[in-house]
């Protein structure tokens, strides 16, 4: 999983009309509170009436209810756990070893096999895929990253938040879409690309793709009295204060867009006093909170007003890295509040409310590692384990909640984790990275290990809950491997003469893809592996024609990538590059597709340049982020995994079986399922 920003600092706005929407509201409710009083004087002198037409309306709705056919409900539980990132390169010798004693008699118990991911091997591709059961080109998620070929510009594919207003990204239904139509128990906790929440037959939880309070994927904000110079800020905001015994500043909000035009972000002022030399009380919105250096502070709660009696509540959490010589004080991204979510984060709407008054307030930002405070070393590597065992305690509550209520249906639960301790502990693994560290300690050295036993245990807890009828599914989308080199597309690109900046004599072009020169580029690449070609008649400024001339720039563009050699290591850069149309099918293929997907080498990666539509100076560079270790290879190069407590009878399963699987275990037919189109198949034979 990646986090890709697009300004982070940017997010929704909430529109604000102040008076003249305030106006028309009371003008309505003056309307509507005359004609209620008519209403009401009419029953009052009517009583009998009224009460035999109450009687006959709750006799029609009792006839519909009980007259109705009772709903033929499945009385077995089918329970899925998705661990995401989990590798078979990692897991085989562990199991051999003896240390994933549940994961390894679940194999022997039932059936194992390596599960064939995604192109790309991304997130919310590859759980897309899994929740619909078929391909990019059906479901609409084909990278992290989404361009309008209107206009160029880019936005993330894990949610679509307009007026702050959340609508859903995927274009074709989800398994538990289908039970819930059918009536059968349906719950699903965290499942990635999910939010808005569906209307089940059950509860769900939304994962990758709720925003924090700002709208954005997670943006922190850093305090702090030291002078920095080149300091990567693309995670979260800084704010550079005057050290003395009174320190004022204030927390930044949501956008919001005021009655004139003018848009602005809510700001919620505070002070910082020092009542000793490591500590720091903090006081805002009339509390005082004193937050000890090195130590997390307890949940706290914001309310940002947002005009025309809107509130936001969010809530987060300090981290006090240092208050001598300098201050440096670490403010969590605002999570939305579950006991009152600005957005809807579950179905039903209060579901978030009772499971935090069950378990205690948890994240509920869809992505909540972050792994940008320890890119940019604005927490160190203990205090952001400290913060995924936070979030880890979290969710093994959550489950342990659920499933003890869980009695027929499906079942879904998802865990992060594996994924991103791999991405940021992964170097310690590889003596060829550039960050590998001879003399690390142990514990870092095993993190990655440690957190696979880690899943272990949760697993054994949930294997003592499922019955002798009883279906278990545990599956990872993707594996992982080591990111050594960092690629920059459009820089090859435009070597190769087919991407043009603005400035012919510019060393580098800007992110967004601000800096390109559209009447004389024929590719351009964005994401984590996509490119696409400049076409006519699709792209707003497009100059290639469809058909020979596209395919035959396709086909140049796939000759030179294959050829590519790193002059470092001597080897390939890229393993495979994948045109569209031999793995997709379906309506959004044409217009939203890439038109070329890089599959990588290991230990090659695209940059964050990238991602983002930058144009650096340099082709290859060493990869000198924390974040070392990754998935986005050529998809055959990283499969994922997917056990169960019966055989499995498919030899080469895909991702994309577990939606018809699911159903297939819960008694639809195959002639239904056939008739959902999926692109995979059963796991299991009847």
């Amino acid at each position: 999983m990646i986090f890709g920003y697009i300004d982070p600092g940017t997010g929704y706005t909430v529109a604000s009309l102040g008076g003249i929407l305030l106006t028309f509201a009371l003008g309505l409710f003056s309307s509507c509170l005359f004609f209620f009083k008519k209403i009401f004087r009419f029953f009052k002198r009517h009583k009998v009436g009224f009460i035999v037409l109450v009687i006959g309306i709750l006799t029609i709705i009792a006839g519909f209810v009980f007259m109705k056919k009772p709903n033929k409900v499945v009385d077995k539980k089918v329970i899925i756990i998705g661990f995401d990132a989990l590798s078979p390169r990692i897991m085989e010798p562990l199991m051999a070893a003896g240390k994933l004693k549940n994961f390894a008699k679940l194999k022997v118990a039932g059936g194992y096999r390596h599960l064939r991911t995604t192109i790309p091997p991304e997130s919310p591709v590859a759980w897309s895929a899994f929740s619909t059961g078929k391909n990019p080109g059906k479901n609409g998620i084909f990278d992290f990253i989404v361009r309008d070929p209107k206009d160029y510009s880019l936005s993330l594919s894990l949610s679509n938040t307009q007026n702050a207003v959340a609508k859903p990204v995927l274009k074709a239904k989800r398994f538990w879409q289908y039970t819930s139509e059918k009536k059968i128990p349906t719950v699903i906790l965290g499942c990635p690309v999910s939010f808005p929440p569906d209307r089940v037959y059950g509860k769900m939880l939304s994962g990758m793709g709720v925003p924090d309070i700002l709208g954005t994927e997670g943006t922190f904000s850093f305090y702090t009295s030291e002078q920095e110079n080149n300091v990567d800020t693309s995670g979260g905001k800084v704010f550079y204060v005057k050290k003395s015994p009174l320190i004022v500043n204030y927390f930044v909000g949501p956008r919001v867009s005021r009655l004139s035009g003018q848009v602005e972000n809510v700001q919620v002022p505070f002070k910082m006093t020092f009542p000793n030399v490591d500590q720091i009380e903090i006081e805002f919105q009339g509390k005082k909170v004193l937050v000890a250096k090195g130590q997390w502070s307890s949940w706290q709660e914001i309310v940002f007003d947002l005009g025309l009696f809107r509130k936001a509540k969010a809530i987060f959490k300090f981290f006090v890295v240092e208050t001598d010589p300098q201050l440096k004080l670490y403010v969590s991204p605002f999570n939305i509040d579950p006991r009152d979510p600005f957005f809807p984060i579950s179905f039903p709407f209060a579901y978030s409310r009772t499971l935090s008054q069950e378990i205690g307030l948890f994240h509920t930002q869809g992505m909540p590692f972050d792994t940008w405070s320890l890119n940019e070393k604005r927490l160190d590597e203990n205090q952001f384990l400290e913060q995924v065992n936070d979030v880890l305690q979290e969710r093994e509550k959550m489950l342990s909640v659920e499933l003890k209520k869980f009695e027929k249906g499906v079942f879904y639960f998802y865990f992060e984790d594996p994924d991103i301790i791999q991405h940021m502990f992964w170097r310690y693994l590889d003596p060829r990275h550039p960050l590998y560290d001879p003399g690390a300690s142990s514990e870092y050295r095993n993190m990655i290990n440690t957190w696979y036993e880690k899943m272990d245990e949760i697993l054994g807890r949930v294997m003592q809950q499922v019955g002798p009828q009883d279906t278990l599914l545990v599956l990872s989308d993707h594996g992982f491997d080591t990111y050594r080199r960092t690629v920059h597309l459009n820089s090859w690109l435009r070597e190769q003469g087919l991407l043009e900046l603005k400035d012919a004599g510019a060393l580098t072009g800007e992110p967004l893809l601000k800096s390109i020169d559209w009447s004389k580029t024929k590719a351009y690449a964005i994401g984590f592996g996509s490119i696409y070609i400049n076409e006519l008649g699709r792209e707003s400024a497009g100059i290639v024609h469809s058909g020979v001339e596209k395919a035959q720039l396709k086909d140049q563009i796939v000759r030179g990538l294959e050829a590519w050699e790193d002059p470092k290591f001597k080897q390939p850069v890229v393993s495979k590059v994948y045109q569209e149309q031999d793995v997709y099918s379906g309506p959004y293929v044409a217009k939203h597709g890439p038109d070329l997907i890089v599959g990588f080498n290991v230990g090659y990666g695209a940059s964050w340049q990238t991602a983002l539509g930058a144009v650096p100076q340099e082709l290859i560079e060493d990869n000198l982020r924390k974040w070392s270790g990754s998935h986005l290879f050529d998809a055959k190069l990283v499969d994922g995994v997917v056990f169960s407590n019966r055989p499995i009878e498919k030899v080469e399963p895909s991702i994309m079986d577990l939606s018809p699987t699911i159903l297939h275990l819960l008694g639809f037919s195959s002639k239904e399922i056939q008739s959902f189109d999926f692109d995979g198949q059963s796991l299991f034979v009847d």
